[in-house]
């Protein structure tokens, strides 16, 4: 037995892939990374806190440009240098990769077969995780003019990533995303409802539970989706067992305090 709760649930699942809301920061985000990517910089560093959205942004610009331009994108990151290049090349040549031996017979190749006229767009998401003596064979491969690079990268409290030497040095410009505003909160849960035709359930939230939302995340989307997603699991199991507990029209306060309490995101 389902509850209406329970597709309110499924629409804020954090997964790897989520709808794509256009926030007023994302707007500004994806237009100055698309201007960005047309001028004649090799490598660019967009950053954030993990959840503000970056790889929604860059899987986005895939998306509108793959048959566009010559772009390729990496959403999960490589450990070693072979299988990097093997899947660069692949990637770009559209062919099995050859064995190289070492990384200046993979860029003589890649020069050669680009030609005078190609160059190549990589988008690389999760740089962070990347080893450094890769993150410097990245940074020599776009001295050759052939490749274009766009890392992205986590910014967290307690370490800040742009004071790595090995992606602070050579950086041509950088981007910054930030969590969501209290309207961007309120825009964002209007339209995953309205996306998944369920908007006849906002009048469950009042400026109240939004106001709640922020000062529980801090605009942080994945923050959120996490939150929401329990949220609901909650009314869900009331609804079916327990159903004068709730309201259909009005949501209390508590069942949020509720859910961010079992999650951990503040103390009793």
């Amino acid at each position: 037995m389902n509850s209406n709760y329970t597709e309110l649930k499924n629409i804020f699942v954090d997964g790897e892939v989520f709808d794509y809301i256009n926030l007023d920061k994302s707007t500004l985000a994806y237009e100055r990374l698309v201007q960005t990517l047309d001028k004649p910089l090799k490598l660019i560093l967009f950053y954030g806190k993990p959840g503000t959205g970056k790889t929604f942004l860059l899987q986005k610009i895939y998306n509108d440009f793959k048959n566009k331009k010559n772009i390729v994108f990496f959403p999960r990151p490589h450990f070693e240098e072979k299988g990097f290049l093997k899947a660069l090349y692949e990637e770009v040549f559209e062919e099995k990769s050859p064995e190289f031996t070492n990384y200046d017979i993979f860029l003589t190749t890649a020069i050669q077969k680009l030609g005078d006229e190609r160059s190549i767009t990589v988008l690389i998401d999760e740089a962070q995780l990347y080893p450094q003596e890769l993150i410097e064979k990245i940074r020599l491969m776009a001295d050759s003019r052939k490749f274009k690079f766009l890392f992205t990268v986590h910014k967290t409290e307690k370490e800040d990533l742009l004071a790595k030497d090995y992606f602070q040095t050579r950086i041509w410009e950088t981007i910054e995303l930030h969590n969501s505003s209290l309207n961007e909160i309120k825009t964002y849960i209007e339209k995953k409802m309205l996306f998944h035709n369920k908007f006849e359930h906002l009048v469950l939230f009042k400026d109240s539970h939004y106001k709640l939302l922020m000062k529980i995340t801090d605009g942080n989307l994945r923050t959120i989706n996490k939150l929401l997603y329990k949220l609901f699991e909650i009314l869900e199991y009331y609804d079916l067992n327990k159903p004068s507990v709730i309201q259909r029209k009005s949501l209390k306060s508590k069942f949020l305090e509720m859910a961010a309490i079992n999650l951990g995101m503040i103390n009793v």
